[in-house]
Formats: C-alpha cells, structure tokens, sequence
C-alpha cells in the first residue's frame, strides 16, 4: 500500500513537472479562424389594395360635318416645288380652324372630278405658327431668260425662296395626292391645328370641290369606381453568412516557429 502510494505521488508530481513545463513553452499566436453570422435582409413583395377614385366617364359620341371656306385665295403661273411637276397653274387656299370646341377633328379635302381627270398634285400644309402665305408681291420688274429657264425679278424670287422654304418643310406636310392616280379625297388629323393652306397644282381652275371638318364630341359624367392597385412592401428575412476572424490560442513554440 505504501509502494503505491508513493508511486501515485511520483506520477502526480511528474504530471504536474510536464504540464508547466509544456504551458511555459507555449506561446500566443493570431490565427484565421471562419465565423457563421445572419444577417437581416429584406425582399419587396406586393399587395393588392382597392381605393375608390372618381373619374369622367365618356357616356354619348356624337358625331358632325361642317363645311369651311378659305379665308385667302390666290394664284400663280410660278413654279412652286413638292406640288405635282409644276404643271399648269398654283392655286393656294388658306384655312383657319377651332379645334378647341370639339374631342377630336378631322378635316376632309374633296377634290373636283375635273381635276382628277388631268395630271397635278394636291398638298396640304401645317401653317400653325406661321400663318397664312400670301400672293407674290406685285412688280414692275420683269424677268429675265436664262439658258431657256425662267429667272423671276428678285421680289419674287424672294417670295418664292421664302414660300419653298416652308413646302420643303416635311414636319409641315399633312397629306398628299397625285390627282391622277390618287383618291378623290384627303382626310388628315387636325387636332391641334389652328391654320393650314391646300396648294395644288393642276391645269383645272376648280380643283378643290368642297372641305369639311369632320368631329366627334364626348359627353362625359363623374362616375364614382373601385379600383385596384399593387402596393409593395417590405419583408424582412435572415441570410446565413460568413467571415474570418482573427482569434488567439496558445501553441507550442516549435509550432510558431515552422508554420
């Protein structure tokens, strides 16, 4: 018993000589380490909602022609360039229009049997902004030849250059029609036109037979409606993530020093 005694106190203190023997060779030492962290996110998702709202409602169209007249007419033998080849003479009919008074409108161009019948052309132009053209400026001058072409006097060429500036225009053209190979009519879209002008060129005095507005009108009534509309909102849900982190252990020195 005494043997074992004495054995056991041996292994005791040889244990305990190795185990501060082993902690004072250790040393601290930083090393990676990665950590699991969650983190609060959040994802848009949608709901419906309803709301009333009140809103005029169209309940009748009706619909109307009326017959308008130029408010300036004229004519001229001079060349006037996009309008047919400059065939026979230029006939020019300005318009102005209330477009204010209707929902929308149309104006329709008529234009005469006689002058379908013959080679010319027929263009309208948007001379919102720029009002009506007037008839070349009267002239003593005379003109010259050149080369077998025509050279107006420079008034007039001034009021030529001025007037196919606004025929070379493509914003400003609203429709054209070959006479003899066209339709018997143009409709375009006049809304938010306030004066226009037809110009055709044409060997028959009375190529226009008739232009009209043509309009509808709403009437409208507020009508109380429910109505549906997506509202997003915001859902809140967790994501797994990971960093390294830098915590410190005790190692060995020998393990310091070859790692």
């Amino acid at each position: 018993m005494g043997e074992d005694m004495h054995g056991l106190i041996l292994f005791l203190s040889l244990f305990i000589v190795v185990f501060f023997v082993f902690n004072s060779s250790c040393i601290s030492k930083e090393v990676p380490v990665t950590e699991t962290y969650y983190e609060t996110e959040y994802r848009t998702e949608y709901k419906t909602e309803t709301h009333t709202t009140t809103e005029d409602v169209v309940v009748k169209t009706t619909d109307g022609k009326t017959y308008i007249y130029p408010i300036l007419k004229w004519q001229t033998g001079l060349y006037l360039s996009r309008v047919g080849s400059g065939i026979g003479m230029s006939y020019y009919y300005g318009y102005e229009i209330s477009t204010a008074e209707h929902s929308t409108i149309k104006v329709k161009v008529s234009v005469s049997q006689g002058a379908l019948k013959q080679t010319g052309g027929i263009v309208v132009y948007d001379l919102t902004g720029i009002g009506q053209i007037p008839n070349a400026p009267a002239t003593d001058q005379m003109g010259t030849y050149k080369d077998g072409v025509y050279i107006p006097p420079p008034v007039i060429q001034e009021w030529l250059d001025s007037f196919n500036s606004v025929l070379t225009n493509s914003t400003r053209a609203l429709s054209y029609l070959d006479t003899n190979i066209g339709a018997d009519h143009i409709v375009f879209d006049a809304n938010g036109i306030k004066e226009f002008c037809i110009l055709a060129n044409t060997w028959n005095a009375q190529p226009i037979s008739s232009v009209q507005l043509v309009w509808t009108d709403d009437v409208t009534e507020p009508r109380t409606m429910i109505k549906e509309k997506e509202v997003p909102y915001q859902v809140p849900y967790q994501v797994e993530k990971q960093r390294t982190v830098t915590q410190t252990k005790k190692v060995p020195f020998w393990e310091a020093i070859f790692q």
